[in-house]
Protein backbone atom coordinates (compact mmCIF):
# COMPACT_ATOMS: atom_id res chain seq x y z
CA UNK A 1 0.00 0.00 0.00
CA UNK A 2 1.65 3.82 -0.82
CA UNK A 3 1.70 6.28 1.94
CA UNK A 4 -1.22 7.95 0.28
CA UNK A 5 -3.33 5.34 0.37
CA UNK A 6 -2.12 4.42 4.18
CA UNK A 7 -2.72 8.07 5.23
CA UNK A 8 -6.48 7.99 3.34
CA UNK A 9 -6.90 4.48 4.85
CA UNK A 10 -5.94 6.32 8.72
CA UNK A 11 -8.43 9.37 7.91
CA UNK A 12 -11.19 6.96 7.12
CA UNK A 13 -11.16 5.19 10.55
CA UNK A 14 -13.21 6.51 13.13
CA UNK A 15 -12.22 8.48 15.87
CA UNK A 16 -12.38 6.06 19.21
CA UNK A 17 -14.57 8.42 20.64
CA UNK A 18 -17.56 8.50 18.26
CA UNK A 19 -17.29 4.44 18.02
CA UNK A 20 -17.95 4.41 21.85
CA UNK A 21 -20.38 7.04 21.67
CA UNK A 22 -22.33 4.80 19.05
CA UNK A 23 -22.16 1.99 21.24
CA UNK A 24 -23.72 4.06 24.35
CA UNK A 25 -26.55 5.47 21.65
CA UNK A 26 -27.46 2.23 20.14
CA UNK A 27 -27.40 1.10 23.91
CA UNK A 28 -29.88 4.41 25.11
CA UNK A 29 -31.90 3.05 22.28
CA UNK A 30 -32.99 0.02 23.60
CA UNK A 31 -30.58 -2.26 21.80
CA UNK A 32 -29.35 -5.21 24.58
CA UNK A 33 -25.53 -4.19 25.15
CA UNK A 34 -24.05 -7.68 23.45
CA UNK A 35 -26.40 -6.93 20.72
CA UNK A 36 -25.30 -3.05 20.29
CA UNK A 37 -21.51 -4.30 20.30
CA UNK A 38 -22.01 -6.72 17.70
CA UNK A 39 -23.59 -3.59 15.77
CA UNK A 40 -20.54 -1.92 15.96
CA UNK A 41 -18.33 -4.69 16.43
CA UNK A 42 -16.61 -3.94 12.47
CA UNK A 43 -15.90 -0.22 13.51
CA UNK A 44 -14.10 -1.31 16.78
CA UNK A 45 -11.63 -3.43 14.80
CA UNK A 46 -10.25 -0.26 13.08
CA UNK A 47 -8.93 1.14 16.56
CA UNK A 48 -5.90 1.89 17.14
CA UNK A 49 -4.08 -0.26 19.34
CA UNK A 50 -4.06 1.17 22.59
CA UNK A 51 -7.48 2.58 22.73
CA UNK A 52 -9.08 -1.07 21.17
CA UNK A 53 -6.88 -2.64 24.75
CA UNK A 54 -8.74 0.07 26.80
CA UNK A 55 -11.88 -0.24 25.28
CA UNK A 56 -12.00 -4.09 25.40
CA UNK A 57 -11.14 -3.63 29.54
CA UNK A 58 -13.79 -1.44 30.22
CA UNK A 59 -16.13 -3.55 28.24
CA UNK A 60 -15.26 -6.78 30.14
CA UNK A 61 -15.38 -4.87 33.18
CA UNK A 62 -19.17 -3.34 32.37
CA UNK A 63 -20.41 -6.20 31.42
CA UNK A 64 -19.09 -9.02 33.87
CA UNK A 65 -19.26 -6.82 36.83
CA UNK A 66 -23.42 -5.95 35.96
CA UNK A 67 -22.85 -2.33 36.56
CA UNK A 68 -24.25 0.32 33.88
CA UNK A 69 -22.26 -0.22 30.53
CA UNK A 70 -23.70 3.05 29.53
CA UNK A 71 -21.85 5.08 32.60
CA UNK A 72 -18.79 3.37 31.76
CA UNK A 73 -18.96 4.14 28.21
CA UNK A 74 -19.59 7.46 28.51
CA UNK A 75 -16.73 8.14 31.02
CA UNK A 76 -14.34 6.34 28.45
CA UNK A 77 -15.68 8.75 25.96
CA UNK A 78 -15.00 11.60 27.62
CA UNK A 79 -11.27 9.82 28.32
CA UNK A 80 -11.02 9.55 24.69
CA UNK A 81 -12.02 12.95 23.64
CA UNK A 82 -9.52 14.72 26.13
CA UNK A 83 -6.56 12.33 25.09
CA UNK A 84 -7.40 13.16 21.51
CA UNK A 85 -7.39 16.57 22.24
CA UNK A 86 -3.85 16.03 23.80
CA UNK A 87 -1.94 13.80 21.48
CA UNK A 88 -3.07 16.67 18.65
CA UNK A 89 -1.52 19.38 21.00
CA UNK A 90 1.58 17.08 21.59
CA UNK A 91 2.05 16.30 17.73
CA UNK A 92 2.35 19.97 16.79
CA UNK A 93 4.42 20.61 19.79
CA UNK A 94 7.02 17.73 18.26
CA UNK A 95 6.54 18.66 14.77
CA UNK A 96 9.52 21.68 15.24
CA UNK A 97 12.16 19.54 17.02
CA UNK A 98 12.21 16.88 14.90
CA UNK A 99 12.25 19.03 11.79
CA UNK A 100 14.91 20.91 13.16
CA UNK A 101 16.62 17.39 13.53
CA UNK A 102 15.98 16.23 10.63
CA UNK A 103 17.28 19.66 8.94
CA UNK A 104 20.58 19.60 10.54
CA UNK A 105 21.26 15.99 9.96
CA UNK A 106 20.91 16.72 5.88
CA UNK A 107 22.99 20.23 6.44
CA UNK A 108 26.17 18.55 5.50
CA UNK A 109 24.83 16.77 2.11
CA UNK A 110 23.27 20.18 0.86
CA UNK A 111 26.89 21.89 1.72
CA UNK A 112 28.39 19.76 -0.46
CA UNK A 113 25.85 19.96 -3.25
CA UNK A 114 26.03 23.53 -3.47
CA UNK A 115 29.67 23.56 -3.66
CA UNK A 116 30.03 21.09 -6.30
CA UNK A 117 27.19 22.96 -8.48
CA UNK A 118 29.62 26.16 -7.84
CA UNK A 119 32.55 24.26 -9.31
CA UNK A 120 34.42 23.81 -6.52
CA UNK A 121 34.70 19.76 -6.55
CA UNK A 122 34.45 18.37 -3.29
CA UNK A 123 33.36 15.25 -4.54
CA UNK A 124 36.85 15.00 -6.63
CA UNK A 125 38.77 16.01 -3.62
CA UNK A 126 36.74 13.19 -1.33
CA UNK A 127 37.29 10.33 -3.87
CA UNK A 128 40.69 11.46 -5.42
CA UNK A 129 42.75 11.91 -1.90
CA UNK A 130 43.17 9.52 0.66
CA UNK A 131 42.58 12.81 3.35
CA UNK A 132 39.67 13.49 1.53
CA UNK A 133 38.31 9.91 1.64
CA UNK A 134 39.39 9.50 5.67
CA UNK A 135 37.56 12.91 6.35
CA UNK A 136 34.11 11.25 4.63
CA UNK A 137 34.36 8.22 6.55
CA UNK A 138 34.97 10.41 9.69
CA UNK A 139 31.94 12.66 8.86
CA UNK A 140 29.49 10.22 8.13
CA UNK A 141 30.34 8.15 10.87
CA UNK A 142 29.77 11.32 13.52
CA UNK A 143 26.74 12.23 11.37
CA UNK A 144 25.42 8.42 12.17
CA UNK A 145 26.28 9.08 15.78
CA UNK A 146 24.51 12.16 15.57
CA UNK A 147 21.29 10.71 14.12
CA UNK A 148 21.44 7.88 16.84
CA UNK A 149 21.16 10.54 19.44
CA UNK A 150 18.94 12.51 18.38
CA UNK A 151 16.55 9.65 17.75
CA UNK A 152 17.33 8.26 21.03
CA UNK A 153 16.62 12.22 22.70
CA UNK A 154 13.06 12.36 20.85
CA UNK A 155 12.07 9.02 21.43
CA UNK A 156 12.95 9.83 25.09
CA UNK A 157 10.73 12.50 25.33
CA UNK A 158 7.58 10.79 23.32
CA UNK A 159 4.53 10.86 25.80
CA UNK A 160 3.35 7.33 26.99
CA UNK A 161 0.72 5.54 24.52
CA UNK A 162 -1.04 3.96 27.27
CA UNK A 163 -3.69 6.30 29.69
CA UNK A 164 -2.43 5.94 33.02
CA UNK A 165 -6.02 6.65 34.79
CA UNK A 166 -7.01 4.07 32.59
CA UNK A 167 -6.47 1.24 36.20
CA UNK A 168 -8.56 3.83 38.46
CA UNK A 169 -11.65 4.76 35.87
CA UNK A 170 -12.04 0.43 35.94
CA UNK A 171 -12.31 0.66 39.84
CA UNK A 172 -14.89 3.26 39.50
CA UNK A 173 -16.71 0.56 37.24
CA UNK A 174 -16.95 -2.03 40.17
CA UNK A 175 -17.67 0.39 42.16
CA UNK A 176 -20.67 1.28 40.20
CA UNK A 177 -21.84 -2.04 40.15
CA UNK A 178 -22.11 -2.10 43.82
CA UNK A 179 -18.92 -4.29 44.94
CA UNK A 180 -16.84 -2.73 47.71
CA UNK A 181 -13.50 -0.81 46.76
CA UNK A 182 -11.15 -3.70 47.35
CA UNK A 183 -12.97 -5.97 45.11
CA UNK A 184 -13.60 -3.85 42.59
CA UNK A 185 -10.06 -2.70 42.45
CA UNK A 186 -8.98 -6.26 42.30
CA UNK A 187 -11.52 -7.30 39.87
CA UNK A 188 -9.92 -4.34 37.98
CA UNK A 189 -5.93 -5.04 37.97
CA UNK A 190 -6.83 -8.56 37.26
CA UNK A 191 -8.62 -7.44 33.85
CA UNK A 192 -6.24 -5.04 33.50
CA UNK A 193 -3.22 -7.81 33.50
CA UNK A 194 -5.29 -10.30 31.45
CA UNK A 195 -5.50 -6.92 28.69
CA UNK A 196 -2.60 -5.34 28.37
CA UNK A 197 -0.15 -8.49 29.55
CA UNK A 198 1.11 -5.95 32.03
CA UNK A 199 1.45 -5.53 35.96
CA UNK A 200 -1.14 -2.59 36.89
CA UNK A 201 1.12 0.94 38.00
CA UNK A 202 2.19 1.45 41.10
CA UNK A 203 1.19 4.85 40.98
CA UNK A 204 -2.36 4.27 40.06
CA UNK A 205 -2.46 1.19 42.84
CA UNK A 206 -1.46 3.82 45.45
CA UNK A 207 -3.92 6.85 43.94
CA UNK A 208 -6.91 4.31 44.72
CA UNK A 209 -6.24 3.29 48.15
CA UNK A 210 -4.99 7.22 49.06
CA UNK A 211 -9.01 7.92 47.58
CA UNK A 212 -10.41 5.32 49.67
CA UNK A 213 -8.65 6.96 52.97
CA UNK A 214 -9.69 10.09 52.08
CA UNK A 215 -13.48 8.52 51.17
CA UNK A 216 -13.36 7.08 54.90
CA UNK A 217 -12.47 10.00 56.84
CA UNK A 218 -14.66 12.74 54.98
CA UNK A 219 -17.54 10.85 53.93
CA UNK A 220 -17.05 12.20 50.31
CA UNK A 221 -18.38 9.88 47.22
CA UNK A 222 -15.87 7.96 46.54
CA UNK A 223 -16.63 7.51 43.04
CA UNK A 224 -16.18 11.05 42.58
CA UNK A 225 -12.78 11.20 44.42
CA UNK A 226 -11.43 8.45 41.88
CA UNK A 227 -12.91 10.22 38.99
CA UNK A 228 -11.17 13.46 39.92
CA UNK A 229 -7.92 11.90 40.87
CA UNK A 230 -8.11 9.96 37.13
CA UNK A 231 -8.03 13.40 35.79
CA UNK A 232 -5.80 14.81 37.45
CA UNK A 233 -3.29 12.21 37.28
CA UNK A 234 -4.01 12.36 33.37
CA UNK A 235 -3.29 16.39 33.39
CA UNK A 236 -0.07 15.79 35.42
CA UNK A 237 1.62 12.98 32.93
CA UNK A 238 0.20 16.08 29.86
CA UNK A 239 2.16 18.93 31.63
CA UNK A 240 5.45 16.61 32.00
CA UNK A 241 5.29 15.36 28.29
CA UNK A 242 4.71 19.08 27.10
CA UNK A 243 7.98 20.13 29.53
CA UNK A 244 9.59 17.24 28.26
CA UNK A 245 8.71 18.63 24.39
CA UNK A 246 9.89 22.14 25.70
CA UNK A 247 13.07 21.18 26.69
CA UNK A 248 13.75 19.23 23.24
CA UNK A 249 15.70 21.85 21.93
CA UNK A 250 17.85 22.43 24.59
CA UNK A 251 18.60 18.50 24.34
CA UNK A 252 18.92 18.99 20.65
CA UNK A 253 22.06 20.91 20.78
CA UNK A 254 24.35 18.33 22.90
CA UNK A 255 24.35 16.20 19.48
CA UNK A 256 24.42 19.00 17.43
CA UNK A 257 27.84 20.24 19.12
CA UNK A 258 29.62 17.34 19.70
CA UNK A 259 28.67 14.86 16.53
CA UNK A 260 27.03 17.09 14.12
CA UNK A 261 28.68 20.01 13.74
CA UNK A 262 32.45 18.42 13.34
CA UNK A 263 30.51 16.14 10.94
CA UNK A 264 29.40 18.98 8.73
CA UNK A 265 33.24 20.35 9.13
CA UNK A 266 34.40 17.11 7.85
CA UNK A 267 31.96 16.21 5.11
CA UNK A 268 32.19 20.25 3.55
CA UNK A 269 34.49 22.09 4.95
CA UNK A 270 37.30 19.73 4.43
CA UNK A 271 36.91 18.72 0.86
CA UNK A 272 36.27 21.93 -0.31
CA UNK A 273 39.50 23.17 0.92
CA UNK A 274 41.26 20.16 -0.43
CA UNK A 275 39.51 21.05 -3.68
CA UNK A 276 40.59 24.58 -3.35
CA UNK A 277 43.93 23.75 -2.44
CA UNK A 278 44.85 21.54 -5.24
CA UNK A 279 43.16 23.47 -7.49
CA UNK A 280 45.89 26.18 -7.00
CA UNK A 281 42.90 28.37 -5.38
CA UNK A 282 43.28 30.74 -2.28
CA UNK A 283 40.77 29.16 0.40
Amino acid sequence: MSSKAERQSIEAAPRPAEVVQELVSLIAAGIPAISAHQLVAEKLGTLERDAAKHFELVWRLATRLGGPAANALNRLTEVFLATEKAKQEVALAFAAPKATAKLVLGLPFVALGLAQALGMNPFGAIFGSVLGFISLALGLSLLIIGQLWSQRILARAAPKERDPGCLIDCTVIGLQAGLPLEQARVAAESQFSEVFNLEPEEQAQLAIMAAGQLSRNTGAALTQILTSVADRIRERERYDAANNIARLSIRLMIPLGVAVLPAFVLLSVVPIAISLLSSGQPI
